[in-house]
């Protein structure tokens, strides 16, 4: 996997920075970066939950695409066939930003917006554990692998990943308790024992949000389900922005309080303790980030 390392979900919201001075396309583009803000309020949750900002973020992309305005055609900066190529930038502060061009020229011409799309968002966040709050790094799928892959992960996947970048196992699931264990293989996490759902397993899938387990992980509303692209998720971005006078486009993804949960056994950070059905079903949320463009 290619990965660029530096020092370092309100689903489908997508939020434009706005100035005195507004363009909604440009024709000089030197460059296109990511950036992550942690700091900004923009995340409130419907009910009284728990907020975390995560101290380290990962967002993984399989394509970015700048789209032509008028005559102009679309431009595609890079575009990977499947996840173990995709580009991985790591973000652990507001300040780092990391080009996307990867050693491309933008053709002259007027574009208007930019395509991206993701395979998966990686995140570090405090988890209660039986021996107190650890530090877990959590994966969250949005795509599908690619059919070559194997296809292993489904939109909505949460996996827990180790230091060493290694995958060790599915989350919310079956047997969370006491320590937020992931859980392998995948079937083992999202099925039960109850009865046979013609898979020939000898178990029954879970119902996520009115979707199958075998089609789609725990992460995710309806909304998200049925709406999301399939396989793979994507998000494109207007170029109704701030112009600051440079040449560069600047993808702000804000993930300032983007993980919420009831904190029902009060230990301040998401643990088993807080999975539950009763008196209702434990509410919590990944509000996917809200994007913003600048031109610098």
């Amino acid at each position: 996997m290619k990965t660029v390392f530096k020092l370092g979900i309100l689903l489908f919201s997508i939020l434009l920075s706005f100035g005195a001075c507004k363009k909604d396309s440009f024709k000089s583009i030197k460059d296109v970066k990511l950036k992550v803000d942690f700091t900004t309020p923009v995340n409130a949750s419907k009910i009284d939950m728990t907020k975390q900002t995560p101290d380290n973020y990962f967002v993984a992309l399989k394509s970015v695409t700048l789209k032509g305005d008028e005559d102009t055609p679309d431009f595609e900066i890079f575009n990977e066939s499947d996840l173990s190529s995709s580009f991985v930038f790591d973000f652990s502060d507001t300040e780092t930003t990391h080009s996307l061009m990867q050693g491309t020229t933008v053709p002259d011409g007027e574009y208007s917006s930019v395509k991206i799309e993701i395979y998966y968002l990686q995140m570090k966040l405090n988890i209660s554990a039986s021996s107190g709050i650890e530090q877990r790094n959590i994966r969250i799928y949005l795509s599908d692998d690619a059919e070559t892959e194997s296809g292993l992960h489904q939109p909505g996947d949460m996996t827990q990943i180790n230091t060493a970048g290694t995958e060790e196992g599915w989350m919310l699931g079956n047997g969370q308790s006491p320590d937020m264990t992931p859980i392998s293989p995948r079937s083992a996490a999202y099925t039960n024992d109850e009865d046979d759902n013609g898979l020939g397993d000898g178990n029954i899938w879970f119902d996520f949000n009115g979707k199958p387990g075998n089609n789609f992980g725990p992460f995710g509303d309806a909304d998200f389900m049925n709406n999301a692209p399939h396989p793979v998720y994507s998000a494109t971005i207007n170029f109704d922005l701030t112009d600051n006078g440079g040449e560069n486009i600047i993808i702000d993804f804000n993930v300032n309080n983007c993980w919420q949960f009831e904190d029902r056994d009060f230990t301040g950070a998401f643990g088993a303790g807080d999975l539950s059905e009763t008196p209702y079903p434990t509410k919590w949320n990944m509000a996917l980030p809200i994007m913003s463009v600048t031109l610098e």
